[in-house]
Order: C-alpha cells, then structure tokens, then sequence
C-alpha cells in the first residue's frame, strides 16, 4: 500500500514539473479605413428637432375632488372633456376641483372678520367712554385740588378725587390695550380671509395661454392633489429648432439672421425662422455651437417632434479637412479625456487622441491624424492598445 502511495506522488511531482502550454489570443478581426481629405461644400446640411416655443405643465395649487372639465364637441358631434391634441385659448376655465370645500372656508373666515369688527368697534367705543370719564376726572381733580388748597374741601373728599383720576386712566389705558389687541385680531381675520379667497380662486386652473393640450392626466371625480401635474400645454404659434454647428460656421451667424428651414414631414414645403439664440461656448464634448431658431407657425403645420433640416454655407475657399467615420471615434485610455481613434501600424493597434470637428453625413472631421493613416472603422471599441488585429477586407 505504502508502494502505491509513493509511485503515485511520483507521477503527480512528474504531470507538475511539466511544462503548461500558454493560451495566445487570437488576432481581433477588424474594418480598417484610410483618413481621407474632405473638402466642405457650401450649403451643407444640418438636422434639428422642432420644439414647441412655450411648454408649461400645469397643476392645482390645493386639494380637491375634480368637479368637471372643459367641455367641447369632439368629431363625432358629442360632447367631451378636452383633451391631447385639442386647442384652448388663453384663459379657458381646464378644470375645477370641488368649490364647496373652499367655500366654507371663506364663509367661517368672513363670519371671523365680521365679528372681529365688531369687538373692534365696541372697543373703540369702550374707550371712548373711558376717555371721556377720565377727562371729567381731571376737571373734578383739579376742582378738589383748588378747594382742598383753600381749606374748602376735607381731606377724605380730596383722596376720593384722587382716586377717580386714577381709575378712570387706568381704565383708558386698559381700553386702549383692548383696542389693539381688538385691532391685531381684526388684521389676522382679514388675512385669514383673503386666504381663503385665494384657495377658492385657486379651485380652477386656467390656460396661461392659447396652447394645445399636450398631456392630461386627471378624470371627473379623482382626487386632485397640490403639486401633481393636471395639464401640459404647448404653444404652437411659433416653433424652435436648436442645432449644433462647428466654429468655421458660426462666425458666420447672427442673431437675427433668417434661415430656411425644411421638414422631412413636408419636403415640398420650405420656412423661414430667424436666429434667436447663439451659444457663447462650443459644447464641451461634440465641439458645436448650438444655435436656436424660432419659427412662425400660425396654421399650426409644424409639429414639435419633426425633424427639420437646414442648409448653411461653409466660408469661401474652405480648406480639405481630415475625416474619419463616425465608427472610428472611441474613448481615450483611462484618466484622459476627450475622443481618439485607433490607428493600425502593420498589425499593431495605436490609440491617438484626435479633436472632433463637424460632421459630414456618416464622417467626422478630425485632427490628429494624417491623410493615409489606417484607423479601425469597425470593431475599434474591442481592441486594446499595442494589441495584434486581423484586417477583413
């Protein structure tokens, strides 16, 4: 037994010392593509999405059960609430949650104030009697004080006067407090009152503006909450279409400046909008300028969600650019920034960093690279530096 335990140790010291054989990883197959020389024609193409000019969502500012929503005659010549799609013009009653509520309040707030002017006038009556017997006090005072001087008047007639005078400037003094006090209850009652006035006005949401509805998310009956979005609505009398342009193009741009304007939806139809807005500073990733123009849009045709297109000129005498496809463009190695792309010497995978430029349908102008140069076009995002890569035709 012992036997067998030494000759297999024996084998087992014998399979380790062997030599394992490595594992090489195969050759990452790969597209590659020469960077090529691009020369910008004028009018090149830009796309943008269209946006409404004005969007708000709208909420009820209290609590309340929905009590009824505006009404209009729908296609089928029946009566419905409005909603998405449909239009509403500025300062249309959309929905009202239920006034009973509310209005009790601003009837307790109006019996608050009412009896707080009350006990206010009764105060100022109250110390207006109180006024007048200190006045007839001081008269008698002064009388006793004359007599009491000339032997007249006893000295217990004197104290009791006096003590009158005391009394009654006690009792002004005492109403006086009363009238203030009186007069800050009043103040808070009235407070009490217009906000109670203004949870009632705000039982109903109103439309800002002329708009069509966009969203609505609240039926007859439910439980409108303060806060939660009722309605969103969006002013189509004007649209935008932002875009982003490279900086050879917006130099040549200004705000109100006309552009025209093309949407794939309606290719036989061209608008003209008028610069609004220009970025002050190219973004920090794509390098563009993102540039906004706004559109009249009276028959409401446009629609935010279209695509729109644009042609703007590039300068004349635009100098060949470097391009590479969009594919080619990947992240740099870790802890940089920016984009590169991988440039194939022989076999061997090379990662340059490279700055973007504007694009030119599926290409890129880029600069770091030079015309000739042989960079991954497909299959660039899975191949490591220094790394062997196989090129499929």
């Amino acid at each position: 037994m012992k036997q067998l335990s030494f000759a297999a140790l024996s084998m087992l010291l014998i399979s380790c010392n062997r030599p394992v054989p490595r594992l090489e990883k195969s050759p990452t197959p790969v597209h590659l593509t020469a960077v090529e020389m691009f020369t910008p024609k004028s009018g090149e193409r830009y796309s943008a999405s269209l946006l409404p000019d004005r969007q708000v969502t709208l909420a009820f500012k209290v609590n309340g059960f929905v009590e009824s929503i505006y009404q209009i005659r729908g296609a089928d010549g029946r009566v419905r609430s409005i909603d998405i799609g449909d239009a509403v013009q500025q300062g249309t009653v959309l929905a009202r949650v239920r006034v009973k509520d509310y209005q009790l309040q601003v009837d307790q707030a109006t019996g608050q104030l009412n009896q707080a002017r009350e006990s206010q006038q009764t105060a100022k009556a109250q110390l207006a009697q109180a006024e007048a017997s200190a006045a007839k006090a001081v008269l008698d005072f002064e009388r006793a004080s004359a007599l009491f001087a000339d032997k007249a008047l006893t000295k217990s007639d004197y104290d009791s006067a006096k003590a009158q005078l005391d009394s009654t400037r006690a009792q002004v003094d005492a109403a006086r407090t009363q009238v203030q006090a009186y007069a800050a209850a009043f103040q808070t009652t009235q407070a009490g009152l217009g906000t109670a006035n203004l949870g009632l006005q705000d039982t109903s949401l109103v439309a800002p503006f002329s708009a069509a509805v966009v969203q609505r998310t609240m039926e007859i009956g439910s439980l409108a909450a303060a806060g939660s979005a009722a309605f969103t609505l969006a002013d189509l009398s004007s649209v935008k279409a932002s875009f982003g342009v490279p900086d050879v193009v917006v130099v040549n741009l200004k705000t109100g400046g006309r552009l025209n304007i093309f949407a794939e939806a309606l290719p036989n139809q061209q608008f003209q909008g008028t610069i609004t807005n220009i970025a002050a500073v190219a973004d920090s990733s794509t390098r563009l300028f993102q540039v906004q123009v706004t559109i009249p849009n009276p028959q409401k045709i446009l629609k935010p969600g279209m695509i729109a297109s644009l042609e703007l000129g590039t300068p004349a005498g635009a100098e060949a650019l470097p391009v590479v496809p969009l594919s080619a463009i990947v992240r740099p190695k870790q802890g940089e920034s920016g984009f590169a792309v991988i440039v194939v010497e022989g076999r061997q995978a090379r990662r340059k960093l490279v700055t973007l430029g504007a694009t030119y349908g599926d290409r890129v102008a880029v600069a770091g690279v030079k015309p000739g140069d042989r960079v991954i076009s497909t299959g660039a995002a899975l191949v490591a530096e220094g790394e062997t890569v196989e090129v499929i035709l």
